[in-house]
């Protein structure tokens, strides 16, 4: 019986070193008050009705609702290289990633967009350690999670008998998961407080998935 492996990205195995309000404004300094609220309230849109550029579409209704000196690409291009240099991978998050492959089938399954998820884990060394990416506006995925076609997706990338997932929101990641068939570890700090299969830590996760 093989059993997959698949994680989450953003707040699982990588963190951010500072908010998200702190890296727009990197990427539009001097920001029109109300500015911040419309571009996450167009970006969120976007991201749920899968769009391949929500980023863009955030800075467009921007661009074109506020005082902003700048084209929506530009701002698109200061955000992203913001948010990267804002990203990190614990130590013992990227050992517990390598440790889980070398024994394992294993994946990363996230939302967000190909290109910036891609970056993020091209900038931490962690596409290369693993044997699958499904994310979720890729127009070959088309799913967001808790969606089901996401881990169907995933299941399609990566063949095997069984599969866990790691991930740190409870109603995103644990329910859909589970809903989809699979067995699921939580990071998180949401979700009910009994739930037997929160843990600490990525590294406390796949310590049970392989001890």
């Amino acid at each position: 019986m093989t059993t997959a492996v698949f994680f989450d990205l953003d707040l699982t195995l990588l963190q951010y070193t500072t908010d998200f309000e702190s890296i727009f404004e990197r990427a539009v300094p001097d920001a029109p008050d109300g500015a911040y609220e419309r571009y996450v309230s167009v970006l969120l849109d976007s991201f749920d009705q899968l769009s391949t550029d929500p980023y863009y579409e955030g800075f467009g209704a921007v661009v074109s609702e506020f005082d902003v000196d700048a084209d929506p690409e530009t701002l698109t291009t200061r955000h992203a290289e913001a948010e990267l240099a804002a990203t990190t991978v614990p130590e013992s998050a990227h050992e517990a990633l390598v440790r889980t492959a070398s024994d394992r089938p294993t994946g990363i399954l996230t939302n967000g967009t190909l290109e910036m998820q891609r970056a993020k884990l091209e900038r931490h060394d962690l596409e290369a350690v693993v044997d699958a990416v499904v994310v979720s506006n890729d127009p070959d995925v088309a799913a967001r999670k808790p969606d089901t076609g996401i881990f169907h997706a995933a299941e399609a990338s990566l063949p095997a008998d069984d599969y866990v997932y790691v991930g740190d929101t409870y109603d995103e990641d644990i329910v859909g998961a589970r809903q989809a068939g699979w067995d699921a570890i939580h990071v998180g700090t949401d979700g009910p407080d009994d739930d037997p299969a929160r843990v600490d830590s990525v590294d406390e996760a796949v310590a049970r998935i392989l001890d």
